[in-house]
């Protein structure tokens, strides 16, 4: 999925890794600073770049769900199913910190996006401060050559990227409840530098928050000193996706594992997205109480300014020629696609066009099929625009592979088809279409 980038990510100072992307970034916890906590994060060691890693128990198990065909032991009692939890009243008391993996909210409609949603209509919740990964000035300057030097397609992700980063450290985004904040990191300073812990306290102390929830999305920049900091009502995790499984990551297993074990251990509330992530880490972090918060669970009541998508195709009027049907998808296109799959139902449907929505750096799915004649890529569009698009779908596919990644993540894009109401077909089922 990544091609290595000409710099280092600014959360990684330390392991030399693949240019990562917004859907793949992992963030290892900073270091602990001298804050007035007595709480620090255990057994989180950060490999050194060149160096082979002893194992911890944690690390060994991850390593075995890594591989593609992991060994399971003799047959058990099938586990109790989870708990389903709604988000209303989940979040106690007035002010909400949270920390995301990433640096894209606001652009794709990330499970987090749904929170916020959530929190600015709740009454009870006052301030929401969001804090997205650290971003370097290397970082911002591979977008940037991404942006100009990739071809249009590629590059709209990292043109998007850059203009919401330059628009949240301007204070652009913020509106309602909400601010965002991303540490800028110093360019004679690793990431993890203390400056960045006393920067976030100080951000929490600026806004107000006081005895906050924090929520939580690992893997996360932020360790157990930072967060006991802050004297939090509540700790909330919410697991999405198992990010050890993204190739990109897999230096980074021991430290994601050992923030995953802490997180569990430290959360008052633990919910995931995906049941098949709840079955394995209730196994491997023998922890019983993580609880099903399905996508759909997370949809916000329409706001009153309400934009019209645009017409679907049915709805238009034909022109002379027959129309062709439209199979679309939404989404990244990089290591998950079934690339094999998807260009041989192509080619078995030379009578129906196909839309693909979404990033395409880095992925082999692209890289075959753009010279595909009845192909269309609308390259990485924000929410709003990439709905209009889907509006305009017959039928929509999500056509990944079979993979212990794959298996542990609850695509948001199943929502996106179904809010505009578009059905979604298996690759099989396409000959039918008529």
């Amino acid at each position: 999925m990544a091609t290595k980038a000409s710099s280092k990510p600014a959360t990684q100072p330390t392991v030399k890794s693949a240019a990562r992307t917004p859907s793949q970034t992992a963030s290892v916890q900073p270091k602990s600073t001298p804050v007035p906590t007595k709480a620090k994060a255990k057994g989180v060691t950060k490999p050194a770049a060149g160096k082979s890693v002893a194992k911890p128990v944690a690390s060994r198990t991850a390593a075995k769900v890594a591989s593609a065909s992991p060994k399971r032991a003799a047959p058990r009692k099938s586990p109790k199913p989870p708990k389903e939890l709604s988000p209303q009243g989940l979040v106690k008391g007035k002010h909400v910190v949270c920390f995301w993996k990433q640096n894209d909210l606001g652009l794709f409609g990330r499970r987090p996006d749904r929170w916020i949603e959530l929190w600015e209509q709740d009454p009870k919740v006052e301030k929401v401060l969001v804090f997205e990964t650290p971003l370097s000035h290397l970082a911002l300057e591979e977008w940037l050559k991404r942006a100009i030097t990739l071809d249009s397609t590629s590059g709209s992700e990292y043109r998007l990227l850059l203009n919401q980063a330059v628009s949240k450290l301007q204070g652009h985004c913020d509106a309602g409840k909400t601010s965002y904040q991303t540490y800028l990191t110093p360019a004679d300073k690793p990431a993890d530098n203390q400056d960045y812990l006393r920067w976030v306290l100080q951000q929490v102390k600026d806004h107000g928050i006081t005895s906050p929830t924090v929520v939580l999305w690992p893997a996360c920049f932020a360790n157990a000193a930072l967060v006991k900091a802050m004297k939090p009502k509540q700790i909330i995790t919410d697991l999405v996706d198992d990010q050890r499984l993204f190739p990109a990551n897999a230096s980074l297993v021991p430290t994601i594992t050992a923030q995953y074990q802490m997180w569990l251990g430290l959360s008052d509330v633990v919910v995931s997205n995906s049941l098949g992530l709840i079955e394995a880490f209730s196994q491997e972090f023998d922890h019983a109480n993580i609880a099903y918060l399905p996508n759909q669970a997370l949809g916000a009541a329409p706001a009153k300014k309400v934009v019209k998508p645009a017409a679907s195709r049915a709805s238009r009027a034909s022109k002379a020629t027959k129309k062709r049907k439209v199979v679309g998808f939404v989404g990244n296109m990089r290591e998950r696609m079934d690339t094999e799959a998807l260009l041989k139902a192509m080619a078995e449907n030379r009578d129906k066009d196909f839309w693909f929505v979404g990033q395409t750096h880095g992925s082999a799915f692209y890289a075959k099929a753009r010279n595909q004649p009845n192909a269309k890529f609308w390259g990485t569009l924000p929410q709003s625009a990439a709905e209009k698009v889907v509006a305009q779908f017959d039928v929509a596919l999500v056509p990944f592979v079979a993979s212990p990644l794959v298996e542990r993540m609850s695509p948001m894009k199943q929502e996106t088809y179904s809010h505009n109401k578009v059905p979604t077909v298996e690759l099989s089922a396409l000959k039918d279409l008529k």
